[in-house]
């Protein structure tokens, strides 16, 4: 099986705040004394808590999903997320104070979901996960984090965990000159990588804003990605790299480099987070891992904020990355921001052996920006692929994304 050590620092701070978040709105009247609420299991509640143990979220059958939330003294309740395209779903409060709704049927994948308590014509009120469900999403910022669940599909799905051979997850600390402090980033070997002394490609995956260096594994499940389609014999065993977005210190790995902490470093390609990657981690990996380091054999890619990143560093140096891929992001006027990739065209498709851009069609947050690097390109005569495929702005469409282009990698 995978494997991950030194997890726990960073998840500390975030696990605290969700812990705040969600005891404002659930530690409140406990249910009536002999009345179990809806959807009750048998038994003491979870924890030793107070009152009977409550099942949300229930997998139903026929794939629907009921959820459920204990706050007696809530005026409204409702749940949001990325489910089904729909703002949100007002729950219905039964006696014991117990709020539930049933949506769906939804179709088998995962899914992200939050409880929005007392919200007044969709604004304020207070935003909490499910204190029923261990399946987390971190996040901060405008993506908080989020409780998660899965639909089965019929039989094991393309991100689940297939018995095949595992690769390793290895969470690393190293120093970085240009950030001023410790960084951190996850390192997944293909498997058999312990066992041989095989050099390996290197694809750097990076995240979106609201995530961290965990998000690709912990919520895109990645790992798991790349070990089935490994087996199936439809990607190359490769090296994935997805270190820390931001232009900060690792979370967790002491106080935050004070010069740089507010800036996230998208489309820059001088930013202090690009000259990390460069200048700092690139070296880490190539002394520490066993990489191919050429070109031809380097990926860089990532999704929204890390598909800007993406676009800023792979169109800034095309002498380091021979293939390029770019997740519901892009970029307007880009030959003018970049005017040596797009300078010319004969020279510069020579160079990319992959360039590989995605969004889904409802996207409304990037797929006007998307649109317009893909009519650059195609103006400018750059060889690429563009994929409009369905979904929003949402880890339902990147998982996809991944296991679309990896198979494309280093071929």
């Amino acid at each position: 099986m995978s494997t991950v050590s030194n997890m726990m620092k960073p998840f500390s701070y975030a696990l605290a705040a969700i812990a705040v978040a969600v005891l404002v709105v659930h530690a409140q009247t406990p249910p009536p004394q002999g009345q179990p609420p809806a959807g009750a299991a048998q038994g003491a509640g979870r924890g030793g808590g107070r009152g009977p143990a409550m099942v949300s979220p229930q997998v139903n059958p026929d794939r629907t999903i009921t959820f459920r939330f204990r706050a007696p003294n809530a005026k409204s309740v409702e749940v949001i997320g990325e489910i089904e395209g729909k703002p949100s779903y007002p729950m219905t409060k039964d006696e014991s104070g117990v709020w539930s709704v049933t949506i769906g049927p939804l179709a088998p994948d995962v899914y992200n979901y939050q409880f929005r308590v007392d919200a007044v014509n969709d604004q304020g009120g207070v935003v909490a996960m499910d204190p029923q469900n261990q399946s987390v999403k971190l996040g901060f910022g405008g993506f908080p984090p989020a409780s998660l669940v899965e639909i089965p599909g019929d039989g094991l799905q393309f991100y689940d965990a297939k018995p095949v051979p595992h690769g390793s997850v290895r969470f690393e600390t190293y120093a970085s000159k240009n950030i001023g402090g410790p960084r951190t980033v996850w390192v997944y070997t293909p498997p058999g990588y312990d066992k041989n002394n095989r050099k390996y490609p290197v694809f750097y995956l990076l995240h979106g804003s609201g995530n961290i260096d965990s998000s690709w594994i912990l919520t895109g499940r990645a790992n798991y990605i790349m070990d089935n389609l490994i087996a199936e014999g439809k990607a190359k065993p490769m090296i994935l790299v997805m270190p820390y977005g931001y232009n900060t210190t690792g979370v967790g790995t002491g106080p935050v480099t004070p010069a740089v902490q507010v800036t996230a470093g998208t489309g820059q390609a001088a930013s202090p987070f690009a000259k990390d990657l460069l200048e700092d981690l690139m070296p880490y990996v190539e002394k520490n891992y066993r990489t191919i380091p050429t070109a031809d054999n380097r990926a860089i890619g990532g999704l929204s904020m890390g598909g800007g990143q993406t676009v800023a560093i792979g169109f800034s140096h095309p002498d380091l990355f021979h293939s390029i891929v770019v997740m519901s992001a892009g970029a307007q006027n880009a030959d003018q921001t970049y005017p040596d990739f797009f300078k010319n065209p004969a020279v510069t498709n020579k160079k990319i052996k992959l360039l590989w851009m995605g969004v889904g069609k409802d996207d409304a947050l990037v797929g006007a920006s998307a649109r317009a690097l893909d009519a650059t390109l195609t103006a400018k005569q750059i060889t690429h692929t563009f994929i409009v495929g369905e979904g929003r702005h949402e880890w339902v469409v990147w998982r996809y994304h991944l296991r679309d282009v990896a198979p494309l990698l280093f071929r």
